[in-house]
């Protein structure tokens, strides 16, 4: 996708160089070139899909906050956990009606992808894996796996979880789960060794993310913070807390920035790279707010 974008970019150079050698096409050019360079931006831009734990819904947000309204109901309680497979489907975890959902790109209905008779107890988080399996985050301290057409392939376990709520994948395919009750965020190798505790002082953790250079993002939801540590598990101290009340779910945009969903004021804030608070996303619509994804693109190395 970022190869595209440069090739796009580059093609939009030569276009301007060319007609500023006239200078009377110099106002055209300059016209053209910012149009193709907004359209350049754009096509970097992402909806943000947001679970209502307090309704049945995930709600739609545009790139800059406009509410595009409900993407996907089910006749379901509690919507918490989201993730997109490669093909743009999305997955959503119900925690009080113990089942995972699966809606098409366009939002359709398609019906339950596992649920209780699957071993499901109160599922929160969902993470997909390089191969397309699903992971999912269940309360009786087990991480369930799941083949792309819903096959239950086992579980992953560890010594130190406890009532895990987030999930998340680092780019060498460790595992990481946060454990409300201890505080802890865990590691767990790609064949399912237990590594240990990676990161704790978390205060009822909820759901966790990695930005692009492999630095951990956890929600504190009792202290109404976002806690960051480095990708080998030094705590950096609050990254946010401006604004959050009950913070549970994080996603990242292209540029970095972080979105966090605060459960406690029905609102979603962004804060920029380096943690500047850049106000309310969006608050429309919510309920409850918990899970938060973008539709997934692949990166270079997944091409």
């Amino acid at each position: 996708m970022r190869r595209n974008t440069q090739q796009l970019g580059e093609r939009t150079d030569v276009t301007r160089r060319n007609l500023l050698r006239n200078g009377g096409l110099t106002f055209l050019a300059l016209f053209l070139f910012a149009g193709l360079s907004q359209g350049v931006a754009q096509a970097q831009e992402q909806d943000l899909f947001v679970a209502n734990q307090f309704s049945t819904t995930v709600r739609e947000f545009s790139p800059i906050g406009a509410d595009l309204g409900d993407f996907a109901s089910a006749p379901l309680s509690g919507p918490t956990g989201l993730a997109f497979d490669r093909a743009g489907n999305l997955y959503v975890s119900y925690i009080f009606s113990n089942t995972i959902r699966k809606f098409s790109p366009t939002g359709a209905d398609m019906g339950n992808f596992a649920t209780a008779a699957d071993g499901l107890i109160l599922p929160r988080g969902l993470a997909f894996d390089r191969r397309g399996n699903l992971y999912v985050a269940n309360n009786n301290n087990r991480v369930l796996i799941f083949s792309a057409d819903g096959a239950s392939l086992g579980f992953f376990t560890a010594s130190g979880l406890s009532v895990p709520r987030g999930i998340a994948f680092d780019r060498r395919g460790n595992l990481y789960v946060s454990n409300a009750v201890t505080g802890t965020i865990w590691k767990i190798s790609p064949s399912g060794d237990d590594l240990g505790e990676f990161a704790g002082g978390l205060s009822v953790p909820a759901l966790i993310a990695f930005d692009r250079i492999g630095n951990l993002y956890a929600t504190s939801m009792a202290v109404n913070a976002v806690r960051k540590f480095s990708p080998d598990g030094e705590d950096l101290g609050d990254f946010a807390t401006a604004g959050l009340s009950g913070p549970a779910g994080l996603a990242f945009d292209r540029r970095g920035n972080l979105y966090v969903s605060s459960r406690g004021n029905n609102t979603v804030r962004v804060f920029s790279p380096s943690g500047a608070d850049l106000g309310v996303f969006a608050s429309t619509g919510l309920s409850g707010p918990v899970g938060l994804a973008f539709r997934h693109e692949p990166d270079e190395e997944d091409e």
